[in-house]
């Protein structure tokens, strides 16, 4: 079978260019030394000059890999198989990795203290103050006009420029559109002279498509159904190769490419297994660069990857979204028994039965792998944030949970997670070990009352976020001469009518996100204090912190009493006023925060691996955690609490403004596995999008069998759960991954319903 010719054809190339295969860290494409060479012939050059000189030498160099089973060109052979454009593991990141000194060199004071903020556990500082990561491809835009009508926006966007930087980024822009086109052409070059000189029948089809299409597409507007998945995966696959940063999303599939395939079948130039048999090639690419049967700790990035593909939902002028690409590529997803691309499918609460049950059967089966976008939370949000409707509906989720609005905006969403909880512990513990942090936190042992308490803790959050802010709004802001951007921002609608570059804010929105963790261990602590101190007089302020600061031992009574006070997932009034509170007050405190690129910072509730990481930084809480007890994820109850009901959960989400968070709101939760059917899953997610809650991630699973797994893996090797963004095979995730999972709260299946 062909497709199974083309997974070992991917195998073997992209085994033999893993990271690992490559030397790590370590490797240096090749094409980085005559880029050297290139910057010191030409030390007046500015960055988006040196930026295009990349695009061209890198396109005149490149030597295209042509996949013989496969009818997609992409892969230049110029970064690790794993890459998807974050700088340093591609010819991409040359200039960012030449000029990423300069982020330093701005202040190093800020930069020694935010880069230890993040080893504190305070917040995350990745990029460090710019996400160079979690991108979306502007595809409806290229898809909608080519590549050469964009080249001509930009010849009318010239001689408009009214100063030498507008020039250059103009200049530049259609430079690096014309290497796009180059680069086309060359893998179409090279497709005909390999159909050629091949005997094998299919592999010459495949090889005539490619010769037949590479030359037109994307410089033109894809006609076809196979021409708009050639012009996605390329776009997607040479962006990344050629521009340093990193792509995330593969497309809203269904909404982009739907009406191409209708074309086609009305024309008779395709037929639905046809266009089917493109859709199990098309993802083929993205698994298999992957090595999904090593350990985690001993793949790249643990095995996540950002590629994920859209379905479902709406168009920009609100009409549904659910045609036959939508269940190919479910389909596809389930039959390949494919973990990546990651799917993640937009719905509402009036979502077809059809569409649900097809997106149903596969956690039915015990598969873990799509997660749920609620149109009807995440929308709303987008427009309080002051975005256009038809803009908003254009929504993607980049990654594992950020959101973008696909053609419109980057809206680097996970580069600064800010952990709620250690502003907690530091405020009771003190935080003498941060003070290279710039992160000082007042005390609440003289506070007279709750309100003292709340009013000094959300001020320490409320501070710090702002310190971490207004950090990287201040030195980000030199990313334009750090590595611009200008192929990818000319796609990008406004930038070339601003004449700027994206990272300068040419983006019609420029949001930063601001993603909040631990959020319900949070509540929970505040929770817990009103109630023990205030309101039930259990026991002094005074009593409880040195409960807390003694890490609870010899005091497992009160620790005891601590777990039975109110906390966020049981839908009491107390918790859910309380959670509201925060929320609006942290929104409030942080309103009208300017980022990098001069856009606003938009809140969010979701975090990553830091479940684990900062728990182990963060110090006994009153919530009742020990110190090192993982964080909470998202709007997910705290575990601590085992009692609570699916019902109560989504209600006490539902009782938060969340559209004061368009970066995105998530809740993962686990059900029993056999207590589960099509119905009942429907009818939970129904619920999910009347909430307002932005995301769902979750798991259908049977405890034992996880257990059974752990003591004997080689049984359980298809074993897929979905754990922070992404789905992993159970077996290949280290102990203490495969713990934090099991010890995840296991909820009742049952008839949700959410309260008005």
């Amino acid at each position: 079978m062909s497709i199974d010719r083309l997974c070992a054809e991917l195998r073997d190339y992209y085994d033999a260019h893993s990271f690992s295969a490559l030397g790590g860290a370590a490797y240096r494409p090749p094409v980085f030394d005559t880029l050297d060479d290139y910057a010191a012939t030409h030390p007046e050059l500015s960055a988006v000059q040196l930026k295009a000189a990349q695009y061209e030498i890198i396109a005149d160099t490149f030597e295209p890999v042509l996949f013989r089973n496969s009818p997609f060109y992409s892969e230049m052979g110029m970064k690790v198989a794993e890459y998807d454009g974050v700088p340093g593991l591609g010819a991409g990141g040359w200039l960012f990795k030449r000029n990423a000194h300069l982020f330093r060199d701005a202040s190093p004071a800020d930069y020694d203290q935010y880069l230890a903020a993040n080893r504190h556990g305070i917040h995350l500082a990745y990029g460090p103050y710019a996400d160079y990561d979690h991108h979306c491809f502007p595809y409806s835009n290229v898809l909608e006009n080519g590549l050469e009508r964009i080249y001509a926006q930009a010849e009318t966007a010239l001689p408009q420029c009214s100063n030498r930087e507008e020039t250059q980024f103009v200049e530049c822009a259609m430079r690096g559109l014309l290497a796009v086109r180059r680069i086309a052409t060359v893998f179409g070059d090279a497709a005909a002279t390999a159909r050629d000189e091949t005997g094998d029948p299919g592999q010459k089809r495949f090889l005539g498509m490619i010769a037949e299409t590479a030359g037109r597409v994307p410089w033109d507007k894809p006609r076809t159904f196979y021409e708009g998945l050639c012009t996605v995966w390329f776009l997607h696959e040479v962006c990344a190769s050629i521009e340093g940063i990193g792509m995330s999303v593969m497309g809203h599939l269904d909404r982009m490419l739907g009406h191409l395939y209708q074309r086609d079948l009305e024309a008779g130039r395709l037929t639905p297994g046809e266009a089917y048999d493109l859709i199990c090639r098309f993802m083929l690419h993205t698994e298999g660069k992957l090595d999904l049967n090593k350990p985690v700790d001993e793949a790249y990035n643990r095995h996540e990857q950002g590629d994920v593909i859209i379905l479902g939902g709406c168009d920009e002028h609100g009409n549904e979204v659910c045609n036959p690409i939508t269940f190919m590529v479910l389909n596809a997803h389930h039959e390949l028994k494919l973990i990546y691309p990651k799917v993640h499918c937009r719905v509402t609460q009036n979502s077809r039965k059809d569409y649900l049950d097809a997106i149903n059967r596969d956690f039915v089966s015990g598969r873990n792998v799509i997660a749920f976008l609620n149109d009807d939370g995440l929308i709303p949000a987008q427009l309080k944030a002051g975005k256009n409707l038809q803009d908003a509906r254009r929504y993607v989720a980049g990654g594992c949970w950020e959101i973008i609005l696909e053609g419109y905006e980057h809206s680097a969403g996970a580069n600064c997670y800010f952990n709620l909880l250690r502003i907690m512990d530091m405020t009771i513990h003190g935080g003498p070990e941060a003070a290279d942090t710039g992160v000082a936190c007042n005390g609440i042992d003289a506070a007279q009352g709750f309100d003292d308490v709340y009013r000094i803790v959300l001020d320490n959050v409320t501070r710090a976020i702002r310190h971490m802010c207004a950090t990287m709004a201040r030195n980000g802001s030199i990313w334009p001469m750090v590595s611009p951007a200008p192929f990818f921002s000319a796609c990008l609608a406004d930038c070339l009518e601003k004449r700027r570059d994206y990272t300068a804010g040419g983006g019609r929105y420029n949001p930063h996100g601001l993603p909040l963790g631990a959020f319900a261990n949070f509540v929970d602590s505040l929770l817990a204090m009103q109630t023990l101190c205030f309101e039930s007089q259990h026991c002094s302020l005074a009593e409880l912190l040195r409960a807390i600061r003694a890490d609870w031992v010899g005091y497992e009574a009160l620790r005891a009493r601590a777990l039975t006070t109110p906390h966020f997932g049981d839908n009491t009034p107390e918790s859910n006023t309380l959670a509201r509170r925060i929320l609006n007050d942290i929104e409030a405190g942080t309103r009208g925060l300017t980022n990098e690129r001069g856009g606003p910072f938009q809140l969010g509730l979701y975090i990553y691996r830091e479940v684990i990481g900062w728990g182990k930084l963060t110090r006994a809480t009153p919530d009742g955690r020990r110190a090192g007890d993982v964080l909470t994820q998202g709007v997910t109850p705290s575990r601590l609490h085992r009692d609570q009901a699916i019902t109560s959960t989504i209600n006490s989400a539902s009782a938060l403004d969340l559209t004061a968070c368009p970066a995105n709101s998530v809740l993962t939760v686990s059900l029993p596995l056999g207590t589960v059917n099509l119905e009942t899953l429907a009818q939970l997610e129904r619920a999910f999008a009347t909430s307002g809650i932005g995301m769902l991630q979750m798991n259908c699973i049977d405890r034992e069998q996880l257990l059974d797994a752990q003591a004997r893996p080689e049984r359980h090797q298809d074993l897929v759960v979905r754990l922070y963004g992404y789905s992993a095979r159970f077996v290949q995730l280290t102990a203490e991954m495969q713990d934090e999972f099991i010890a995840r709260t296991l909820y009742e299946a049952g008839t949700p319903s959410v309260q008005a």
